[in-house]
């Protein structure tokens, strides 16, 4: 059912599913799998639940983050009130800059989504929860069936990525497996200052000590191996972010962390180091390549209705990746809508390619395009840092 077929007959929708939940027989719904592309070229499977399930899911999150939002500590960003992406990436640089921290364990987690096993989950969850009614309702979720392509499967682990509840699900078992497991059990062990930065399924662990970053890497290993979960060796690295030694060779000194590569460079005088964050070469590819193809499907509408679409492109781009020392890449974004723009403009003529000339006085000066801006700048940086 749509969003409109639901609110038209909520009245006799709502009160037998309330009524199931509160009696704790409610049965979600199989959740429809999609896939999305990921960079690397495989497809991330998404699971959309029902309308009226995900508005069930919706407002028991709101309830439960009231709840959790007490327990989370500051290393975590994602999908909390009054955090995002870019807190995550200032507090990220700032340690690198100002603590120093230049050792860098790069984490990423194999089908995270996929492999959250059920029973740890329910144990998490009751440490804080009583009512039974809620545990019950979270299972019931948990254990929905997948429709895929007509066929219905149970999954015996996993929470599909894609309902209302799937985030909190997933910051609960890396709060309990991971977050509470550095604070209390690894930091006052180590011989040097250290930090973890999580968004979600990624993080970053930073780290003065280089031995200290090699001893958590096994110890990282053997504690998510204990609640089924398994690092990707291959997206997982430790990177030396100091500074470059004579003879030593292309080495590997950046952090790829939320669509952005981290790393320091020497700034303009010469007299010291600053944090670049520039937008990933594979998110910068993915984003020019989709800009593309949805300007061919819009070949032929008006001139208003492109540059519409180019504008918020633009500006969610521009938004997004406005950090510090990114400025050229965010340049060289501007030039391709400019010059996709002009593309897609010169296929359907029938008088031949646009030129430069006939851009600016036909197109450019009537339909202005935003201009590319830093939104976070270094000075503004420590504003958006948290828990240092």
């Amino acid at each position: 059912m749509t969003v409109d077929e639901v609110k038209a007959n909520l009245s006799w929708l709502l009160p037998p599913a309330l009524e199931a939940i509160h009696q704790g027989r409610y049965q979600a719904p199989p959740v429809r799998r999609v896939y999305i592309p990921k960079p690397d070229g495989r497809k991330r499977p998404l699971g959309i639940p029902t309308v009226l399930d995900r508005a069930i899911q919706a407002a028991m999150a709101k309830i439960l983050n009231q709840i959790y939002e007490q327990d989370f500590m500051d290393c975590s960003f994602g999908f909390r009130e009054g955090r995002g992406c870019h807190n995550a990436l200032a507090t990220l640089g700032l340690l690198i800059y100002e603590q120093k921290m230049l050792t860098a364990l790069e984490v990423d987690i194999r089908d995270f989504f996929g492999t959250i096993d059920h029973q740890w989950m329910v144990r998490f969850l009751e440490h804080r929860i009583g009512d039974r009614r809620v545990i019950k309702l979270i299972k019931a979720w948990l254990k929905a069936g997948v429709m895929d392509q007509g066929a219905v499967t149970e999954p015996e682990q996993g929470t599909p990525q894609g309902g209302s509840i799937s985030p909190l699900l997933a910051n609960i078992y890396l709060h309990y497996v991971l977050d509470l497991w550095w604070e209390k059990k690894i930091l006052p062990k180590l011989a040097a200052k250290a930090a973890l930065v999580r968004y979600c399924d990624d993080f970053v662990l930073l780290f003065k000590s280089p031995q200290d970053a090699r001893t958590v890497h096994h110890l990282l290993k053997a504690r998510l191996e204990q609640f089924d979960l398994k690092v990707a060796d291959e997206k997982t690295h430790m990177t030396d972010l100091g500074p470059k030694n004579p003879g030593e060779g292309n080495r590997r000194r950046r952090i790829d962390f939320l669509g952005f590569t981290i790393y320091r460079t020497r700034t303009r005088r010469k007299n010291g180091y600053k944090i670049v964050y520039r937008t990933q070469s594979k998110r910068f590819a993915r984003s020019k390549k989709a800009m593309r193809w949805r300007l061919r499907q819009m070949m032929h509408d008006g001139l208003e209705a492109q540059a519409a679409y180019l504008r918020a492109v633009l500006r969610g781009h521009f938004n997004y990746y406005g950090m510090a020392g990114n400025s050229h890449r965010l340049q060289r974004f501007w030039n391709e809508a400019r010059k996709a723009w002009r593309f897609c403009l010169s296929r359907r003529s029938q008088r031949g390619q646009y030129s430069w000339q006939q851009m600016k006085q036909k197109v450019f000066e009537q339909y202005p395009l935003p201009l590319p801006r830093i939104k976070i700048g270094y000075a503004h940086l420590g504003s958006y840092a948290i828990g240092l």
